[in-house]
């Protein structure tokens, strides 16, 4: 990072400081949601006062919401009303720092008994209304709220992730649950699906959401007929902040500390474009006009005109020496307010804006091995990223009436700027004559994604309540000109390495190579649910219907080229002065060596890929007593899938399947239930699958092919699920779950360095989850009243069928078992806070050796833990917070397992070969956030 930016940096953050809202006010709000204590139905027109104020009272709104203006510093008593429910009183309500948030629930008059509370206090009402919510769930789900996200050190919800029952965070951002990988979730953000922020897998990254404008977040484990029907491991909802219960006006700084890379010696490839460091490209790295007007037919204009066009292609392979890296850096700030307008009206707006700057180094170390253990090379390379990230989010809600309508806009761009020097040795030809490469991969690619949601909410009389939503969003990975050059030596002699180009017909990406890549989509959905409430049974029931459409259309353009020379027989260049990395493609080696680029098919694309999903469902809540509960139905999706690339036939794929759910819940008392669940659900091919050509990966040293005979595979689904509420916020439950897929998707190793994509007939999952969180407090003492333990484990077995052929190993993907844990321990004032995290995830097949065969490719267990300690000081106005991650800092490591047929897939050091070790190191956060106008 350099100097003068770094100043800009420092400038903005002392802008937004200045420009933000610092004044003290003597008023602010209570604010809270009232709901039906029997099923958590918001309460509409619900009358809230103030007890001794004469004044008229408020109603609540179309989700049950209000907000109430007083005096700060002083305690208030709310009294609240609605037809047909018992009145209550809710007491001791101060408003300090912060605004007061209260959860209220009505018991119905019928339900309610002589000498039933209707008096209570602040902290009573929120306990029982948090256990409420809990408790009446129609889903086998786990989540987490605003309240214990607040007092959570998490800066995004990547983080938070980490703290809900069987899910584990890869990266910091991808959600695995129940072990299985990132393309069996489904992630949704407001109730619209968000689209994938990776281009080449179905993955959102969750880091780009920051924690401060979460309201509460869920993953559902088993399918509802009103939830996407793609997704067999999780739904991930996150529903973000409409109405801010007081004034947000939060700013962060945040830097890091790595223990390969703060401090440490930087290499960095070339161009540096204009706008590199605010994450976007400039012209400097596009293709050559005259090339590309004549890609198409390159190879067969005359030699001068391609030598003249080589000529073009800027000579940036290589790298430099940079200055040692800084810590990294990055700034957020988060504001929004609750206007009341007249009416009782509301306009609410959230905002957030973030930018970081950093940089990361990896050490990686990439071995080979055939069928029989021979070793084929050991490549070591080092990876130094430059990273940049924007981040911005916009939600504007208003409300009037008996309804709601809402924009929410999200934006992240991600932009990486990668060197990689490679060293290593080759002994594929013969063991005892071994030669040596050196190479360097130099890149840079900007990931992307836009989202924008509009959604209302409407109570249609007594009964009725309409929902809707209209989404846009566009995603886009963009890589233009990543360049590779690679250099061997048949002796190690430093003096006396080269490089060989085959004639024009054969160039090779490995040995000089430039590509070119290109992609965009957009996604368009649209859904609407209608929900009626009656009785029957003296008892609520609900029926509810809806329709969901989501339209993608992809655009992909990938041109990958080689270097080679016109001489039919190639060319050997001996590196020297002229022809080092920076030099070997000067205007004077061109003509000396005749040498031009072409194109290289197997990995060159033009495809456009479209897709049309219509959904539609009907289900019912049926209550028959007040211990038994049926949640069924139906949801029915026609998927179209269709692929279009230069030169090939058009592949369409279209399936309409029929998928039913239900969910039987047993109340065994007021504090534990009983639920078994059973559910169809389908598992689609990504376009990147689908597409038939290949993409080359300079760190694994493999080309990933896709297939386009896949098949779209469906699961059936079980559960049953003990699940008891010793108190608010504590639950301990235990779960068991069976999963069988017909035609699962994997992803498999070809042998040769190629990877590609495989159904395998059929494959049966089941396994075990146990979920605790529980205050200490039954100890004894003031220190255990404050301390929360929190554990989850999932215990996961499979069998996969290949042809004829059955295999008793997990699913690709998979791992056997999934371990999280922690201790949080927070101060009586809320002021202080730590929190110990523990995570272990057991051998995870990564890739499945083809046709079932040996050479499947584990990856090893890690431990991983995490430490975070924040202190509130200056009034609570500042927050600072540090943070360790992965403080044991293990290797990622991946192994050739021999044995098929092994049950214990653990890394063996006599039988098995460990094939890739990466090293990231240890970081270190301290983050800063200060809170203006309390």
């Amino acid at each position: 990072m350099s100097k003068k930016f770094l100043f800009t940096l420092l400038a903005l953050v002392v802008s937004l400081a200045t420009f933000a809202q610092t004044a003290t006010t003597t008023t602010g709000k209570i604010s809270g949601k009232v709901v039906d204590a029997e099923n958590g139905t918001p309460l509409v027109g619900a009358s809230v006062v103030l007890a001794g104020d004469n004044k008229k009272g408020i109603y609540t709104d179309v989700e049950g919401r209000f907000f109430v203006t007083v005096q700060k510093n002083k305690k208030y008593t709310l009294i609240i009303s609605s037809i047909g429910y018992s009145d209550k009183e809710v007491s001791d309500i101060e408003v300090t720092g912060l605004d007061a948030t209260v959860s209220i629930t009505l018991e119905r008059k019928g339900k309610a008994l002589a000498g039933v509370e209707v008096k209570a206090s602040i902290r009573k009402e929120n306990l029982s209304s948090l256990y409420l919510t809990q408790k009446n769930s129609s889903s086998i789900s786990d989540g987490i709220s605003a309240e214990v996200i607040k007092k959570s050190p998490d800066r995004n919800t990547g983080e938070v992730l980490k703290r809900v029952s069987g899910a584990s965070v890869q990266d910091n951002k991808f959600v695995v649950i129940r072990g299985l990988s990132e393309r069996y979730n489904v992630s949704m953000l407001n109730n619209a699906v968000l689209p994938s922020t990776e281009a080449d897998k179905k993955a959102f990254a969750f880091d780009i959401i920051p924690s401060s404008v979460v309201d509460n977040l869920v993953i559902y484990k088993s399918p509802t007929p009103d939830l996407p029907g793609d997704f067999a491991g999780g739904a991930v909802k996150v529903i973000t902040k409409d109405y801010p219960s007081h004034k947000l006006s939060e700013l962060s700084l945040n830097i890091g500390y790595n223990s390969l890379t703060t401090g440490k010696n930087f290499y960095k490839g070339y161009p540096d474009g204009k706008y590199d460091q605010v994450g976007f490209f400039d012209d400097s790295r596009l293709i050559p006009a005259p090339y590309y007007r004549h890609k198409y037919n390159f190879v067969s204009y005359d030699n001068q005109f391609k030598s003249a066009t080589t000529k073009m292609f800027p000579n940036t392979f290589g790298y430099e020496a940079a200055y040692r890296s800084i810590p990294a850096i990055s700034v957020n700030y988060t504001g929004g307010n609750t206007a009341i307008l007249k009416n009782n009206n509301k306009l609410g707006y959230v905002y957030s804006v973030g930018y970081g700057n950093g940089r990361a180094v990896s050490e990686r170390d990439r071995n080979e091995y055939d069928i029989q253990r021979s070793h084929y090379y050991d490549y070591n390379t080092d990876v130094y990223d430059e990273k940049n990230n924007l981040t911005a989010l916009l939600n504007v809600t208003y409300s009037y009436g008996k309804s709601k309508i809402s924009i929410k806009n999200l934006f992240n761009n991600s932009f990486i700027k990668t060197s990689g020097i490679r060293d290593g040795i080759n002994l594929i030809n013969d063991p005892s004559k071994p030669f040596y490469i050196k190479s360097d991969n130099s890149e840079a690619a900007g990931n992307g994604l836009v989202n924008s949601v509009v959604e209302g909410l409407h109570k249609l009389g007594g009964d009725w309540t309409i929902d809707w939503n209209g989404s846009y969003g566009y995603t886009y990975k963009n890589q233009p000109d990543q360049r590779i050059l690679a250099f061997r030596s048949d002796d190690g002699d430093a003096s006396k390495y080269w490089i060989k180009l085959n004639n024009e017909n054969s160039p090779e990406i490995r040995n000089a190579g430039r590509v070119y890549s290109f992609l965009g989509e957009n996604i368009y959905g649209a859904s609407a649910n209608a929900t009626k409430q009656f009785n029957w049974l003296g008892q609520v029931q609900k029926l509810k219907v809806g329709t969901m459409d989501n339209y993608r259309s992809r655009t992909v353009e990938v041109n990958a080229l080689g270097y080679a020379t016109l001489d039919n027989v190639g060319v050997t260049i001996n590196e020297s002065k002229s022809t080092s990395y920076s030099t070997l493609f000067s205007p004077e080696n061109i003509d000396q060596y005749n040498l031009v680029v072409a194109n290289i098919a197997t990995n060159s694309t033009d495809y456009t890929g479209k897709a049309l999903l219509n959904a539609g469902y009907a289900m019912l809540d049926n209550k028959f007593t007040d211990n038994i509960k049926l949640t069924w139905g139906v949801r029915v999706e026609k998927y179209r899938q269709e692929l279009a690339a230069r030169n090939k036939e058009t592949k369409t794929y279209d399936n309409t399947d029929v998928l039913p759910s239900f969910l039987f819940t047993y109340a065994v008392n007021n504090k534990s239930n009983i639920r078994v669940a059973g559910s169809q659900a389908v598992n689609r091919p990504e376009f990147r699958e689908l597409a038939d050509y290949s993409v080359y990966d300079y760190d694994l040293n493999v080309a990933i092919r896709g297939l386009p005979t896949l098949k779209r595979s469906k699961i059936s689904n079980a559960d049953l699920r003990y699940e008891w509420f010793p108190g608010a916020g504590e639950i301990l439950s235990a779960s068991v779950f069976y999963k069988y897929f017909n035609n699962p998707i994997e992803q498999i190793n070809n042998g040769n360095d190629v990877f590609s994509y495989a159904n395998a007939k059929n494959a049966t999952t089941y396994g075990a989850e146990i979920e605790i969180r529980k205050k200490l407090d039954f100890i004894g003492g003031a220190f255990f009243q404050q301390l929360t333990f929190y554990t989850n484990a999932a215990y996961i077995k499979g069998k996969v069928k290949i042809d004829t052929v059955a295999l008793d190993n997990p699913l690709q993907g998979q791992s056997p078992y999934l371990i999280n844990g922690g201790l949080n321990y927070t101060s009586p004032a809320d002021d202080f806070s730590v929190n110990v995290l523990y995570n272990r995830i057991g051998p995870r097949l990564r890739l499945r050796a083809q046709n079932g065969g040996a050479m499947n490719i584990y990856e090893k267990p890690r431990d991983v833990v995490d430490f975070q300690v924040s202190k509130k000081l200056m009034k609570n106005k500042l927050e600072a917070k540090l943070a360790v991650s992965d403080i044991l800092a293990q290797p990622f490591t991946w192994y050739y397992k021999y044995d098929k047929t092994a049950s214990n897939t653990n890394y063996k050091a006599a039988d098995d070969r460990v094939i890739n070790t990466i090293r990231y190191g240890t970081t270190a956060t301290l983050s800063l956030k200060y809170t203006f106008g309390k």
